[in-house]
């Protein structure tokens, strides 16, 4: 996990995060929600996230670490559900932080919920000398090179509880894998689920591959201790490997369908831009 840069003047690629229209937002108001992804999105990502931890089982009383909590899309639901002390967020960007909690939550939820931060970029997941009921990673994994990916592996041996559940979201392009030898963004970093399930055997963790959505057409993984395999064992056979393929197709459909109806929005845009714009000065004169 690197520090994430926003550029301002690229264009949409069905690999990044598509720039779309967003809510009215101050600047400084809504930096924050704009500064990975998009504004519009901010808070489906954050309420898809939050569902799927419930639906994995987080209770209140849970441990949670929020890899890559950037300005609290997730962190904002999770801090207020979980007991005071129990949510720890992994966060390059310390202003991201502190614009989620001034403009999401508030210096009195911070006091009441005690949240716990670390801002580094080094994947040291367990440097928080803890080991976690849960850990979540949003887009993350999607960005990153293959040194990185083995670093959060192993660190996840040391950070997870023996019956911990750690869930990430990955983005596969066919059967592309990304070889470059750093973080990349906005461009998505390519891991088949397969290259990610023998990927994590290596550093003896067990992967599965989990149906949830998600809003920039990733897929999710689930990583557990080895000796956790036969838990979710019933996700390897044929046709939930199938159902797997199936849904990464659609997912990729309706990416593109989605960056032909912002194109085209655009487009639209402009044109309308173009006919109610005011004659030149040479022409008003005639």
């Amino acid at each position: 996990m690197t520090q994430r840069r926003k550029d301002p003047d690229r264009t949409a690629d069905v690999r990044g995060e598509p720039e779309v229209d967003s809510p009215e937002l101050s600047p400084e108001a809504g930096r924050h929600r704009s500064y990975v992804g998009t504004a519009d999105a901010y808070d489906i990502t954050g309420a898809m996230q939050f569902g799927l931890m419930i639906a994995l089982g987080l209770r209140e009383y849970h441990s949670l670490l929020d890899i890559g909590c950037g300005s609290l899309s997730a962190g904002r639901l999770l801090i207020p559900y979980l007991l005071a002390g129990n949510y720890y967020g992994l966060e390059p960007e310390a202003w991201l932080v502190e614009d989620g909690i001034r403009f999401e939550l508030s210096e009195e939820l911070r006091r009441l919920k005690r949240p716990h931060f670390r801002h580094v970029g080094d994947f040291s997941l367990s440097g928080f000398n803890l080991q976690f009921d849960f850990m979540l990673a949003q887009s993350v994994f999607t960005h990153v090179s293959q040194a990185q990916l083995d670093r959060a592996l192993e660190e996840a041996k040391l950070a997870l509880k023996p019956e911990g559940l750690w869930a990430a979201s990955f983005y596969a392009h066919g059967d592309d894998v990304y070889s470059g030898d750093g973080w990349t963004y906005p461009r998505f970093a390519s891991y088949p689920f397969k290259f990610v399930v023998a990927r994590a055997h290596e550093h003896q963790l067990a992967a599965f591959p989990l149906i949830w959505t998600n809003t920039y057409g990733h897929y999710w993984m689930i990583f557990a201790h080895q000796s956790q395999h036969d838990r979710f064992s019933w996700l390897l056979n044929l046709a939930a490997e199938q159902r797997m393929l199936r849904v990464l197709e659609l997912t990729r459909q309706l990416g593109n369908l989605r960056l032909e109806h912002e194109q085209l929005k655009e487009q639209l845009r402009k044109v309308d831009s173009a006919r109610v714009s005011p004659p030149d000065d040479d022409h008003s004169r005639k």
